[in-house]
């Protein structure tokens, strides 16, 4: 598998547009986009710096005490804080395919429509040293 480049680290928030208002007002960043994944329960902003090459996105639940969903439990468990690491692959199928066949715990066999119209898919962090991993493929 290639990785293309780093498209985004994830971070758990308790409220989005404060989030949002901290990483403007004193990280200088600014936001790029803006959603809710209603079918994952969640609403992502995306955040860049001067050069936008990669983003911080943003993860609020928008049920914070619906334990099936894995932000909400995370941010109960956890507490807001670093979620993932998110890799952009040319081929998502393909990154599937190779990291399977090297013996990598896949969370989803199958890529999905994530943020951005995007199709993501995330290997278990007990396979990449205790990171949860996403893959990126761009809509094209």
């Amino acid at each position: 598998m290639e990785t293309q480049t780093i498209d985004h680290i994830g971070i758990v928030v308790e409220n989005i547009d404060k989030a949002i208002d901290f990483y403007e007002k004193n990280l200088g960043m600014r936001l790029i986009y803006k959603e809710e994944l209603k079918d994952r329960g969640i609403k992502v902003a995306f955040m860049v710096g001067k050069i936008g090459e990669s983003a911080v996105e943003l993860l609020e639940p928008i049920n914070h005490d619906d334990m099936n969903n894995t932000v909400a439990k995370f941010l109960k468990t956890k507490g807001p804080g670093l979620h993932h690491l998110a890799i952009r692959v040319e081929d998502i199928n393909k990154a599937l395919e190779d990291l399977s066949a090297k013996g990598l715990q896949l969370v989803d066999k199958q890529p999905r429509p994530g943020a951005r119209g995007h199709l993501v898919a995330f290997i278990h962090p007990k396979s990449v040293m205790g990171v949860l991993l996403e893959l990126v493929q761009e809509k094209h």
